[in-house]
C-alpha cells in the first residue's frame, strides 16, 4: 500500500507542505510515530495533488517563504474541495495576531522554536476542534488592546449573558465540547450561541470573534493559553 493511500489512526493524516528537507522528513517520521497519523511531505507547488480523503491537516512550512507566497499558498489550501484543517509551522516569533486574522482558514500557528512535544499536542488539539496559538502572540495582542480605551458598541449590549460567556470561552481557546461542559449545555446549544453571536457582531470565524471581543469588551483577563503555547 502506498503512502498516499494508507490512512493513520481515525483516518487522519498530516501533510507537511514545504521543502523536502531532511528536517521535514524527520519531522514527518516523528508525527507518524507519535500520533499514528500518516504524515507526508509535499511541495508547496503541489497543493492541488494533496490527498483528499479522510480528515487531513496541512502544515504549511513558511520558513523562508515570501509573504506573498504564504498568502497564495494558504488560499490554495483553503480552496481545496476536501477542506480539512490548516496550520503554519516555522513561523517567525514576530508573527502577529493581525497577520493571523488575514490568513484564510488557519487554525494553528507554531513558531520556529516550538518543541516537538508542543507540535504533537497542537496537532491533536486542532483535530479535536481547538485553535492552537502561541501564548506570546496572544499576550502581545492583549497588551496592545489594553492600551486602547474600549468603545461600547450596540452589538455588545445585544449579546445575551450566555453569548457573552461563550465569547469569553472562545477567547480562552476552548473548543465547542469544552464550552458545552463549562456551560452545562449541549454542543448543539453551543453552536447556536456561537452562530448568534457571530451574526450579532458581524464576524465569520473564531479568530475574528476573539479580535472583536478583545477590542470591544473590557475585563477579558486571564487567557488560558497554557495548553496552547508554542
Amino acid at each position: 500500500m502506498s503512502e498516499d493511500t494508507r490512512h493513520g489512526a481515525f483516518g487522519r493524516s498530516v501533510i507537511i507542505v514545504g521543502r523536502n528537507t531532511v528536517q521535514n522528513r524527520l519531522l514527518a517520521d516523528t508525527i507518524d510515530a507519535r500520533t499514528g497519523y500518516l504524515c507526508l511531505v509535499r511541495p508547496v507547488d503541489g497543493v492541488a495533488d494533496l490527498p483528499t480523503s479522510g480528515d487531513a491537516l496541512a502544515l504549511l512550512d513558511i520558513e523562508d517563504l515570501p509573504a506573498k507566497n504564504i498568502a497564495s499558498s494558504l488560499q490554495s489550501l483553503a480552496a481545496r474541495p476536501s477542506g480539512g484543517h490548516i496550520a503554519v509551522i516555522n513561523a517567525d516569533s514576530t508573527t502577529t495576531f493581525a497577520q493571523l486574522v488575514n490568513w484564510p482558514a488557519v487554525r494553528g500557528v507554531f513558531f520556529r522554536e516550538a518543541s516537538r512535544e508542543n507540535l504533537i499536542k497542537g496537532i491533536q488539539g486542532i483535530f479535536d476542534g481547538e485553535y492552537w496559538l502561541p501564548r506570546k502572540m496572544l499576550g502581545t495582542h492583549l497588551e496592545k488592546i489594553r492600551m486602547r480605551r474600549p468603545v461600547p458598541l450596540p452589538q455588545a449590549a445585544a449579546l445575551t449573558p450566555k453569548e457573552i460567556e461563550t465569547l469569553r470561552l472562545l477567547v480562552d481557546g476552548k473548543s465547542n465540547s469544552r464550552i458545552a461542559r463549562r456551560l452545562s449545555v449541549s454542543p448543539h446549544t453551543v453552536k447556536t450561541h456561537v452562530y448568534n453571536l457571530f451574526r450579532k457582531i458581524h464576524v465569520h470565524n473564531r479568530v475574528q470573534a476573539v479580535q472583536w471581543a478583545m477590542q470591544n469588551i473590557s475585563g477579558l483577563d486571564g487567557l488560558e493559553t497554557d495548553s496552547n503555547e508554542c
